[in-house]
């Protein structure tokens, strides 16, 4: 068992040397598919996901696909205290660079109630079959997710699935109810 911050460390720079190989591309397109085709996506109307780094599962077809399907999207804005909400991902939405690196929205927005949120697509750097999920390290996830009732879904390719947890496993980590890979899930 690796120290999380350790190993976090070089999962992240294993990511970032793949994020643009077409192997981590192939993959995803599979993933979409295998996510479209659960009966949480197919039933939710508010569909809450990141916008992604290069490093993350590239969520730009998943946004789409939610518009297309008349979903709505909503994207998350963090907070002082390591809090977040999400809001409404429309075309009058102002997005910037935020001081972690992260595009997030900066004026006229107002957040959805949690309870509101039908799916939340959870971002990661690796996964484990039985839902656990090593973060970035903010911890602004599972504070979110502490209380959240719905459906949560994580998509690891190859390199992000584990079949058990080789990182340090805390308290405060919570579980994503889902975790669709490649494998069987």
């Amino acid at each position: 068992m690796q120290a999380k911050k350790e190993f976090r460390v070089k999962q992240r720079e294993r990511l970032i040397a793949q994020s643009m190989t077409w192997e981590k591309q192939r993959e995803e397109l599979y993933l979409y598919q295998k996510l479209f085709a659960t009966p949480e996506w197919q039933r939710a109307q508010t569909v809450a996901v990141t916008l992604s780094q290069s490093e993350e599962i590239d969520t730009k077809p998943i946004i789409t696909e939610a518009l297309h399907a008349n979903k709505k999207v909503y994207i998350p804005k963090t907070l002082p205290k390591r809090q977040m909400i999400f809001v409404e991902l429309t075309d009058q939405l102002q997005i910037t660079t935020s001081n972690f690196g992260v595009l997030e929205p900066v004026a006229n927005y107002q957040a959805i109630a949690k309870e509101q949120l039908d799916l939340i697509i959870v971002p990661g750097l690796a996964y484990t079959k039985a839902g656990d999920r090593l973060s970035f390290g903010g911890g602004f996830f599972d504070r979110y997710l502490a209380d959240y009732q719905g459906n949560t879904i994580a998509l690891a390719t190859t390199s992000r699935y584990y079949p058990k947890a080789v990182w340090e496993i805390e308290p405060t980590d919570i579980r994503v109810k889902k975790v669709i890979s490649l494998g069987a899930d």
